[in-house]
């Protein structure tokens, strides 16, 4: 696969189709040769707008059909689309276009004037492009995005070409993707991951699915993909609503029966979710990857491992640092560095001998298969200087009776640990008092600095409630911790289940 030749590729695909699912549910669908017809229109509206190769367009706005069509045309004219997520606030575009030092921003719901700004289905005009629009580097720039990772903050990745195209090009290759394949996006194109799934289905000629994730569930029904990629927060939905129908007839055939693999990353995923996919013969496969490299590690269809997030693309590239802290020096990262980090030192990533470290902590075992222990970030410090990881901790109570999940966190002021918890039934008022005698039956069998001292529990599952999730749909630990302490000083509002101390 290569970006330059892209167009080229698809509009010869006559019967390849990208379909774009509102959120009504009404459907609008193209096939790729009228994509690429669509898009070299486009591309000259920009050329005649004053739009030169190098200069910034931006795009907010909802994934679909529009959101691809201004991706391809600035591709096709040079210039380099800077995304930005879907909630981004836009009060005066005039502002936003100077301040971004854009040429041009397509974006939905813009409420004044402003001749360099126009709606995702509108054409701008002759020579709108402000004096304030700044050029980049295509050679060393495809694309500029903004990611939140898990800890929130916004911080812009500067992405290149041929860290994507070695992605895909592996990712096609492994998965042994091919045009009789379909594809179905539910996360905004605003995340740099579904355009690269774009970018593959565009050039295979394998049919792509647009539909907003509050129609997902449907879209898997009608549409049929053979593949998927989504957060883990997606999978236990989905098993829940397939439990919750009967589970009459197989979990394939409610995902559409066409399903070949599921792919999730993003953020950990709970052990009993991949074991419940597998006992009914559809392959969940764990992945391992981050905007700054692409893809690290991943299980396969052929080799897979539970528990773990696969093998290594490229083992001669990757080290284990001695604290567990995984580096990747790779020739072709997906990312060469950020613009407008914030202020939280997150510019350590990127080391002066082009390595980039992870922040991730893992071991391999002796089948090459990689085992991710927790965020560097995360890491609790408690008040003897003893660092715990949490997710370890948290394995040490994931098979309690009555736990349906648990969040480790430092306690306020104590320096030890807590935990907030969800348990298996909710409605079950004698539920917590049980749960936490069998914390403390736990806690016995652990070191003191690994002993869980303080819990409290919500009635709702922390990874699906929103105050809790990031905007990739990641679980934030720094708001649950947060949580966690204004419940246990009284200072705000308790979870909404009961708590104890």
């Amino acid at each position: 696969m290569n970006i330059a030749e892209l167009g080229e590729r698809y509009r010869e695909h006559t019967d390849a189709r990208l379909t774009e699912i509102d959120l009504s549910g009404k459907r609008r669908v193209v096939t790729y040769s009228r994509l690429h017809e669509l898009a070299t229109e486009r591309a000259e509206r920009l050329a005649a707008a004053g739009v030169e190769p190098g200069h910034l367009v931006g795009i907010r706005a909802p994934s679909g059909i529009d959101w691809a069509l201004w991706d391809l045309a600035t591709l096709m004219r040079g210039a380099v689309v800077k995304a930005f997520p879907e909630d981004t606030a836009i009060a005066d575009p005039a502002a936003f276009v100077a301040r971004h030092e854009l040429a041009l921003l397509i974006a939905d719901g813009l409420t004044a004037d402003c001749p360099s700004a126009i709606a995702p289905d509108a054409l701008p005009g002759p020579d709108v492009v402000p004096d304030t629009a700044t050029r980049v580097d295509r050679d060393h720039v495809h694309s500029l995005v903004y990611s939140s990772g898990t800890s929130g903050k916004l911080k812009g990745l500067n992405i290149t070409a041929p860290g994507s195209e070695y992605v895909i090009n592996q990712f096609i290759e492994t998965y042994r993707l091919t045009a009789s394949d379909r594809h179905l996006v539910f996360l905004p194109l605003s995340n740099y991951q579904q355009r690269l799934s774009l970018y593959c289905c565009l050039w295979l000629g394998a049919d792509l699915t647009l539909a907003p994730y509050q129609r997902v569930f449907q879209a898997v029904r009608s549409e049929r993909p053979t593949f998927l990629i989504g957060p883990p927060v997606f999978y236990d939905t989905m098993l829940q609503v397939y439990l919750k129908s009967g589970g009459t007839g197989t979990l394939g055939d409610f995902l559409g029966g066409a399903v070949r693999f599921l792919i999730t990353g993003m953020a950990p995923i709970r052990r009993e979710t991949l074991e419940a996919f597998w006992a009914r013969d559809v392959k969940l496969l764990e992945v391992y990857g981050l905007n700054e490299t692409g893809m690290v590690a991943w299980n396969t269809e052929e080799a897979h491992r539970l528990g773990t997030v696969g093998r290594l693309l490229d083992p001669s590239h990757v080290r284990i640092l001695d604290d567990g802290e995984v580096i990747l020096k790779r020739p072709f990262p997906q990312s060469s560095g950020y613009f407008e980090v914030p202020d939280d030192g997150a510019d350590e990533t990127y080391r002066p001998d082009g390595s980039i470290a992870t922040g991730d902590f893992g071991r391999l075992d002796d089948d090459g298969f990689l085992t991710l222990i927790g965020r560097k970030k995360d890491v609790i410090v408690l008040g003897n200087g003893r660092k715990v990881h949490p997710a370890q901790i948290e394995e040490y109570f994931a098979g309690v009776e009555g736990i349906a999940e648990i969040i480790v966190v430092p306690t306020p002021d104590t320096g030890r640990l807590g935990a907030v918890i969800t348990t298996t039934d909710p409605e079950d008022a004698a539920l917590p008092a049980k749960v936490r005698a069998r914390v403390d039956e736990v806690n016995r069998g652990l070191d003191a600095h690994q002993r869980v001292a303080s819990v409290i529990f919500s009635e709702r599952q922390l990874r699906s409630d929103a105050r809790f999730m990031t905007g990739n749909m990641k679980l934030s630990r720094a708001t649950v911790a947060r949580h966690f302490a204004d419940t246990v000083r009284g200072a705000g509002t308790a979870a909404e289940g009961t708590e104890s101390r």
